[in-house]
Formats: structure tokens, sequence, C-alpha cells
């Protein structure tokens, strides 16, 4: 597989690639830092390894800069302090001044790591290794291409939806990665976005969804969001998660039909199949799973967080939060049906 395509940002600051990690950073004082990407690189550690002890050499966020780099399993660990900013894939933006680190898993498209006043890279630009005069850099990660879903040519143009006409799917490819997607019934909006048929807006481009016909179709359902745990995590809402200390014990995880999310308990209060977080059509549930001490949903602005019923799936609103034991996650999305 070919390697990620490194796009320097012009601009003042210095920016350093060393194998898969990469650091942004002001000129001035930036000698410790550099050397620190070189000799993690240098040992085989990886993105979480780096934003670690980046964030062990600057406690107090004395240095403006961005780090990141890719973690074991999939995902990347971004770090930033002072004026430095990280966005991955245009859902996850970390900014200082204050240090802030964070690892995003499941697949990444593009990291960024900025300082202010970055401008737009060369078309031809690229860095390969060492250091370079920049103040910031892009990072493109490899990707399977995939065929895009067909888009609907209805010609009408009055409003109307009709639901349960989607075509029948075709059959699903040899290889097994598309069991991991997925198909739902959705509508296209005018420019040939797939949405989910509640949404009065395009949830890509903002355009009104009362433009044209909808005639329903299936198509892969794109990610309903993220999943933003207690300690700074970042997932992907596109998959089922099994959560708990020993979740791969979990049969359905074990089958590939759910990912683990192994949780880290030192006060007896999380089961080792504690919880559920399914995707059901356009809507994140959260089941319990006959929990020890049971889960508990607190919606956006609620003082009270009422427990889920062992074994029933509660479906999950954006901005809510799952409590489990003395941790939690958050349900974060853009969607607004």
């Amino acid at each position: 597989m070919n390697g990620p395509v490194v796009q320097p940002l012009p601009g003042a600051g210095l920016v350093v690639r060393a194998g898969r990690l990469f650091a942004a950073c002001e000129a001035a004082g930036s000698g410790e830092l550099l050397a620190l990407v070189a000799r993690v690189a240098a040992d085989g550690g990886d993105g979480e390894d780096l934003t670690r002890h980046a964030a062990g050499l600057l406690p107090g966020g004395e240095l403006s800069c961005a780090v990141g780099g890719p973690v074991a399993g999939g995902g990347v660990a971004v770090f930033v302090c002072g004026l430095g900013v990280a966005e991955v894939d245009d859902w996850v933006r970390l900014t200082g001044p204050e240090p802030m680190r964070r690892v995003v898993a499941g697949r990444v498209g593009t990291m960024r790591l900025a300082l202010p006043g970055a401008g737009t890279p060369h078309p031809l630009a690229r860095l390969d290794a060492g250091v370079v005069a920049a103040a910031g850099l892009t990072v493109h990660y490899p990707e399977t291409p995939q065929a895009p879903a067909p888009a609907s040519h209805e010609p009408f143009q009055s409003v109307l939806l009709l639901p349960g006409h989607a075509p029948a799917p075709q059959p699903p490819p040899a290889e097994p990665a598309a069991a991991t997607q997925p198909l739902v019934e959705g509508v296209d909006c005018k420019n040939g976005h797939f949405n989910d048929p509640a949404v009065r807006y395009c949830q890509q481009c903002g355009i009104a969804m009362l433009q044209v016909t909808h005639v329903t179709r299936l198509g892969p359902r794109p990610p309903l969001g993220v999943l933003l745990l207690d300690n700074g995590m970042t997932l992907r809402a596109d998959a089922d998660y099994v959560v708990g200390r020993e979740p791969d014990r979990d049969p359905d995880v074990a089958a590939g039909r759910a990912r683990p999310l192994r949780i880290a308990d030192s006060h007896g209060g999380i089961s080792r199949r504690h919880l559920r977080i399914r995707l059901s059509g356009w809507t994140v549930q959260v089941l319990d799973l006959g929990s020890a001490n049971g889960t508990f949903v607190q919606e956006p602005g609620a003082q009270e967080a009422p427990p889920v019923p062992a074994g029933q799936p509660v479906t999950v609103r954006p901005g809510s939060k799952v409590i489990f034991g003395r941790r939690w996650l958050r349900y974060e999305s853009h969607r607004n049906p």
C-alpha cells in the first residue's frame, strides 16, 4: 500500500516528517520537539507514543505546535498546544492554548496540523522526509476507492416522498469488507448527496431537501456522527460498538458484527460486557447488556439520567451522554432531523 501524501502549508514556522510521524511548530525553541519526532520514529513508535511524549515535553503549552501520527488498529493520535491546530477529516478539531491530546479511532482520510497564517498548499508540493520552513502540513492517507452510490435523477419538480420504493440491493461483492457498509433507505438531495429521509437540509451541502421529488433508494449509510469518550478519545459512529472491560468476549465482536471498546475501570462499576452502541437505520441506540450497575442516558439540557432497561434499545439524541459506572461517552452529530 502506498504511503500518505504530505503537503506543506506555506507560512511562518517549521514542519517535520519522520516516517509516519509529523509535527508543525513555531521556529523559536522547536529543537527539542523536532528531535523528539525523529527519536520516536527511529524507535518504531506510533502516533500515540509521539503525542504522549510531546505532552510530557510541553506540559504547560510552552510551544505553539501540532503533532500527530497513525496508531495501531487504525486512526490517528494528535496533540496541540499554544496556537497549534489539528484537524482530522473535517469532523475533529483540536486547538490550544492549553495542551490537548486525542486519539481518533477508525479510518482517517486527512490529518491537518497547522499554525496561524497557514496558507493553501501548492498542488505539486510534497514532503517526503525531514524539516522544512512552513506553517503546517496536510497528510492525505490512502484508502481503497469505492464506487459512488448512484444518484437519483427523477425529472419531476413537485415535492413528494415515496417510502418503500427502494430498488432491490445488488448482490454483495466477494470481498468481506463489503459487510461493514450496511445499506439503508434514504433519499438524494438535488446535488445527489445521500441523506436520511427525515432531515430538512442536506447534511453535506446544506441545500433544502424540498427541491425535487424524493424517491427512496438503498445506499451505504454514512457516519452518523462521533462518540466522544470522557478521556478525549473520539470514535466515528459508523458501526456498532460493544463497551465494557472485556468486550472481545461478545460473540458479535468475535464475528465482526461489532467493534470492541475496552474501558479501563478501577472502581468496579463496569461489567465485562456492559452496553452496546447500536446503529439502527439512521438512529443511534444504546442497549444495556445486563450489566451489574446499569446504563443511564442524560439528554441535552436534562438534569436527570434515567436508566436504560436491560435488553431494550433506547434511541440516543445528538448531545446525549451515556453513563456507565464512573465513565461516560457522548454522542455528537450535526444531523438535525
